[in-house]
């Protein structure tokens, strides 16, 4: 049977992930592999980011929130990728917002970064864009990733596995510095995250739940 392959730059599988970008059940049955799959604590712990890397944040399977660098995990998730097209997966989701330029895949592979980017650029072409990130490391990158002319950036950091609790007070914070739209800017946010972000008041996109309605006009097509 075609499955769609859910594929984290932590470890899998992901069922969290998963029920947010399809609160109704996936259109096939989803599998789910990992970059970090089969790690040990100390392979996992050397795969951090040093000066100058791009940290990406994610979760083993016991719930434990990680850093791991953007260069290390990449042929890793390539390998990951690989696995789930071998096991018969028709379309590929990357359960990260970050870029990753050179993963290929034989079927379709899709990027939510390139599907954010596009959805923002069509709502927001010009004006103040607030964007929630996991990691206050992230600010730069985001800076680059969301350069528009006439667009400025306001970025609030929260975790989604460690600082959910935050997340209203920096959504709170972003409107209040004038953000017209907010992007939650990481695959780990949820349904109920965004709920608590809403309460700013400002229009809010939540990353997996697009994906999921992407994905779902490919496999339905």
């Amino acid at each position: 049977m075609a499955t769609i392959g859910l594929v984290t730059i932590g470890q899998a599988p992901r069922e969290d992930i998963e029920a947010t970008m399809f609160p109704g059940g996936p259109p096939v049955p989803c599998q789910h592999a990992g970059a970090l799959d089969g790690l040990d604590p100390n392979a996992i712990a050397a795969l951090a980011p040093r000066d100058g890397e791009i940290p990406l944040v994610t979760r083993l399977r016991d719930g434990q929130e990680v850093v791991v660098a953007k260069e290390s995990v990449l042929p890793l998730l390539a390998g990951a990728v690989k696995r789930v097209v071998a096991d018969g997966a028709r379309v590929v989701v990357v359960l990260c917002t970050g870029e990753f330029p050179g993963l290929t895949a034989p079927v379709p592979l899709v990027f939510p970064d390139r599907v954010l980017r596009g959805t923002v650029d069509a709502l927001l072409p010009d004006g103040i864009l607030g964007v929630l990130m996991p990691h206050p490391g992230q600010g730069p990158l985001m800076e680059r990733k969301w350069a528009a002319p006439g667009r400025s950036l306001r970025c609030a950091a929260a975790s989604p596995y460690t600082g959910a609790a935050e997340l209203g007070v920096r959504a709170e914070e972003l409107r209040s510095a004038g953000a017209q739209l907010i992007v939650m800017d990481c695959m780990g946010y949820t349904a109920e995250m965004k709920q608590a972000v809403a309460t700013a008041g400002v229009p809010t996109i939540l990353a997996n739940r697009l994906v999921g309605r992407v994905v779902e006009e490919i496999v339905t097509a």
